[in-house]
């Protein structure tokens, strides 16, 4: 059995994933009362007849996102899976948000938008988001909508909450698609396939995705 954490965004989403199915809670929590995280998923294991025994791993949204957000998810995660001795799943945001998209339209190759700050957004190119697991084309990148005006994008489609800084090429693509928050059935089900894959980390090794801080790093090398 899996645990799901994503704080990304304002609310707290907490899932289950095991053979049955996905079970999922969603608690609105504003990240400011980080010391109710904990208690909040004892609650929800209480409430669905499990305990912390029953966890074979720990998976969480690991970002782009709320930076207070994926602090408090990484020291979550990190002291649950050192005190119960279980591998961490991280799960980059975009991906979950690619598969949320390709599930609800029925498409394979998606472009992930996530606002960043003023005109800038963090784009990735995603193919076989209608399948299991999206595939990251090339990396993540820090875009503004005139970095991709040359690009031949007739063959995507849009998703994210930066969308609207792309509307000059929007009309050129394949659609836009509304799953700016995507359920944590989506981080669980990528979570799955990872953990049958081997895709785990320590949880000293569990760290947010900083999109700028990786993109810094290539242009170094």
């Amino acid at each position: 059995m899996i645990l799901g954490l994503d704080t990304t965004g304002r609310d707290l989403k907490l899932g289950l994933s095991s053979e049955g199915g996905v079970r999922r809670r969603l608690f609105s929590n504003d990240l400011r009362h980080s010391r109710q995280i904990l208690p909040q998923i004892l609650q929800f294991l209480e409430e669905e007849g499990e305990d912390l025994k029953s966890l074979q791993a720990l998976a969480f949204s690991q970002g782009p996102g709320s930076f207070t957000g994926l602090r408090i998810a990484v020291g979550v995660i990190q002291g649950l899976a050192y005190g119960l001795n279980l591998p961490v799943i991280p799960v980059p945001t975009m991906a979950i948000v690619a598969q949320a998209a390709g599930q609800q339209a029925g498409v394979a190759r998606v472009l992930i938008a996530m606002h960043a700050r003023e005109e800038e957004f963090y784009g990735a190119f995603y193919e076989g988001c209608d399948g299991l697991i999206p595939r990251l084309m090339g990396q993540a990148e820090v875009y503004t909508a005139g970095m991709l005006a040359n690009h031949d994008l007739g063959s995507w489609s849009l998703a994210g909450d930066g969308v609207f800084l792309m509307k000059e090429q929007a009309h050129a693509m394949q659609g836009t698609i509304d799953t700016a928050s995507p359920d944590v059935q989506n981080l669980l089900q990528i979570a799955r396939v990872m953990f049958a894959a081997g895709d785990v980390v320590s949880a000293l090794e569990a760290a947010p995705l900083y999109v700028r801080e990786t993109v810094a790093q290539k242009s170094r090398q």
